[in-house]
């Protein structure tokens, strides 16, 4: 616990000094002009879709950040010869970019809809939306060596990811639920149109069994793509 607890406090810190919490206010801004130009019935419509979108983009692209940021100043090289644990070092990413997501999240919302809005479901929404597209941003970075092959792969896979969200406009197709992004849409839905306890706890657990799956092709992705690399 100390070990991720020390990850945790250096991610923070490399992450504000590397200009991310910038990043994501830059990344966040289009959408608040967007929503500070609208009515609030107009805002009221979208403001779900631009929270997917906005917080899915800053799980993918950042963590691909992240990943490229470490595997060029040597960190992944440090972390194969440490005692941190692979899991730790996912966690404590997971951790802090999803606090950071949120916190952009929580600020769109509130710039509409004041502090009136419903939190207990948006929050566990922003939560399992980003944890998501941050361990997606993993895999699809980690078999590359550069940031711009990454790019090409990633504007192709989070296109097809973020189809659901043209639910939002009442386009609708079985084959969303073939995406891990569905349950996780489906809750931020239903934070904003009300939805009875049970179907959001439903829709909570198939995103579980997402994320856990998530999880384990990660740290298998780590040892396969980053410590076998390195001769760890």
């Amino acid at each position: 616990m100390s070990r991720l607890i020390h990850m945790l406090r250096w991610d923070a810190v490399i992450q504000a000094r590397s200009g991310f919490w910038i990043a994501a206010l830059v990344a966040s801004s289009p959408w608040a002009a967007v929503l500070f130009s609208l009515s609030q019935k107009q805002a009221d419509f979208v403001l779900p879709a631009m929270i997917f979108l906005d917080v899915s983009l800053i799980g993918t692209m950042f963590m691909a950040g992240v990943y490229f940021l470490e595997k060029n100043e040597g960190s992944l090289h440090a972390l194969a010869i440490t005692p941190m644990k692979t899991w730790e070092w996912l966690v404590s990413k997971l951790l802090t970019l999803t606090f950071l997501a949120t916190v952009m999240s929580v600020a769109l919302m509130v710039s509409k809809k004041g502090w009136s809005a419903p939190w207990g479901y948006a929050l566990i929404a922003f939560v399992c939306i980003n944890v998501t597209f941050t361990m997606i941003g993993f895999l699809l970075a980690s078999p590359f060596d550069r940031f711009t092959n990454f790019i090409v792969v990633n504007s192709f896979v989070f296109a097809i990811l973020n189809l659901p969200s043209l639910a939002f406009f009442d386009i609708h197709s079985p084959l969303y639920w073939l995406l891990p992004s569905q349950p996780a849409l489906l809750m931020l839905r239903g934070a904003f149109d009300g939805m009875p306890f049970t179907t959001f706890a439903g829709y909570f657990a198939i995103q579980l069994v997402w994320m856990g799956a998530l999880f384990v092709l990660c740290i298998r992705q780590f040892h396969r793509n980053v410590s076998q690399r390195l001769g760890g």
